[in-house]
């Protein structure tokens, strides 16, 4: 295995430090001055991609650039140039870039629901609640499509049936889905439909608490299960979204009944 593979292999199993530090080398050999070579246009891309895992949006953008100047670039790295464009707050460029690989219509689902999560993030949800539509013409089978569009469309402000008859049908496909079942619930609950949340819930037990990555639906969910007397349930839940909310863990955004901005 050379030294490309290595990094790659890295950065696919999210080990960054590892990446950069094998790319260190050959990070000097990709600064000549003028145009890289073809030769170093798939490095170059590497680079980027791992510079934008690692939080380093002005870098990322620098390398895969200068890679799209010598070689036609994967998608995955257009994804990666539209977010580090969006960290930067250069919108427009991000919202463009987004749009042309959405418009394409060739991308898999896992990269589209990329796209429409990156518009999402510029405030565009509309465009990416159209994104999603887009993916389940082609595939009506991609649960994470029907979920992610219910949550855009209560950001559109569209009526809350929708965002719960699109959640639904994601659990439909994927009923053993937790992520699902959570949002469900939360929802549920700032709707005042208790009744409803808790049969949402019916098996959530101990173990399942430290899964849940979203920090807001552990709290309405947690303040449900105190007014139905499960208070140790409430209080572990209360306790893993402390937790990260004092760590920051951001996950999956989570379905606002009001339609507006989550914290985060």
């Amino acid at each position: 295995m050379d030294v490309f593979d290595d990094v790659r292999r890295h950065y696919r199993q999210g080990d960054l430090d590892s990446a950069l530090s094998l790319l260190e080398p050959l990070t000097r050999r990709l600064e000549p001055d003028g145009l890289p070579s073809p030769a170093q246009g798939p490095s170059l891309e590497l680079l980027g991609l791992v510079f934008q895992g690692s939080g380093r949006p002005f870098d990322a953008a620098d390398a895969i650039e200068r890679a799209s100047l010598v070689v036609p670039v994967s998608d995955e790295a257009r994804i990666a140039l539209a977010s580090s464009y969006a960290q930067l707050r250069r919108i427009d460029l991000a919202r463009e870039l987004y749009l042309q690989l959405a418009l394409s219509r060739r991308l898999p689902p896992d990269l589209m629901l990329q796209v429409a999560a990156g518009l999402d993030a510029i405030d565009s949800p509309q465009l990416a609640m159209q994104v999603c539509e887009w993916i389940t013409e082609r595939d009506e089978n991609v649960a994470q499509a029907y979920y992610d569009m219910g949550v855009y469309s209560a950001r559109s402000g569209n009526a809350l049936y929708l965002t719960e008859a699109l959640t639904h049908r994601a659990l439909q496909l994927d009923p053993g889905n937790l992520h699902y079942r959570i949002g469900l619930a939360s929802l549920l609950v700032q709707l005042d439909r208790d009744d409803e949340a808790i049969n949402a819930l019916d098996g959530f037990a101990d173990e399942d608490v430290d899964r849940v990555t979203c920090e807001s639906c552990l709290s309405r969910i947690a303040s449900l299960l105190h007014r139905r007397g499960q208070p140790d349930l409430a209080k572990r839940c209360e306790y893993h979204a402390a937790r990260l909310r004092r760590h920051g863990v951001r996950g999956p955004r989570p379905i606002n009944a009001l339609g507006g901005e989550e914290e985060r």
